[in-house]
């Protein structure tokens, strides 16, 4: 009898370990289950706030609109050819347009700022150039395209022809790079201004469209 009792007490010592045990593991999960409807339920209202401004400030919904204009050909035109990424063609279509709002690109449908003619088509106009480091504003010759679509195919051989001069780049820094590298803009702070425009506006998911599709 005494050492069954022995017995008997080696296991009343677990019984209250294993019920803490049972009993911390539940308050984790609760806890962890918190902790993730919190994220969720903030990620939501980031989601809703995001769709509110987007639907309601006249700005952003113009750079949206304007975005995805462009994109919906830069894709395409990837897809072809493998030349040049929608991120980089979107972004420099924000940057030489100022969001379409240029009169190059209201006059010309010329987003990018690309000079001399198309089929026999230009328009004259006013620009800032870096000569010796120094910024000046000249007239200069742009060409004038019937629409937008064309106006991203001619931009697209251009930059392959003479900028970029290889093809199934996968990166928007690389290319990026290489234009600045090639001379495409006097401006000796383009590749980063591109670089930074992408990432602002999460360009770089119309390079995963292209690729992926």
């Amino acid at each position: 009898m005494k050492n069954k009792n022995k017995r008997n007490d080696g296991k009343s010592i677990w019984y209250p370990i294993i019920a803490f045990l049972i009993v911390a593991g539940f308050i984790l999960l609760l806890f962890g289950t918190y902790k993730v409807r919190k994220y969720m339920n903030e990620q939501t209202l980031i989601k809703n706030e995001k769709k509110f401004n987007e639907e309601n400030n006249p700005t952003i919904k113009q750079h949206n609109k304007f975005i995805k204009q462009v994109a919906t050909p830069s894709i395409e035109q990837y897809k072809k050819n493998h030349q040049v990424l929608p991120s980089i063609v979107i972004a420099q279509a924000i940057l030489e347009s100022n969001w379409g709002k240029s009169k190059l690109y209201q006059k010309a449908k010329n987003p990018f700022g690309i000079k001399g003619t198309y089929q026999g088509a230009s328009i004259s106009y006013e620009t800032g150039e870096y000569i010796n480091h120094k910024h000046v504003t000249q007239v200069c010759q742009f060409r004038k395209y019937p629409d937008l679509q064309a106006a991203i195919e001619d931009h697209n051989q251009a930059l392959f022809d003479k900028f970029l001069k290889k093809d199934n780049i996968t990166s928007y820094r690389e290319e990026a790079e290489l234009l600045q590298k090639n001379t495409y803009a006097t401006d000796p702070d383009y590749a980063d201004k591109l670089i930074k425009v992408i990432k602002t506006h999460d360009l770089q998911k119309y390079d995963k469209q292209a690729i992926n599709n």
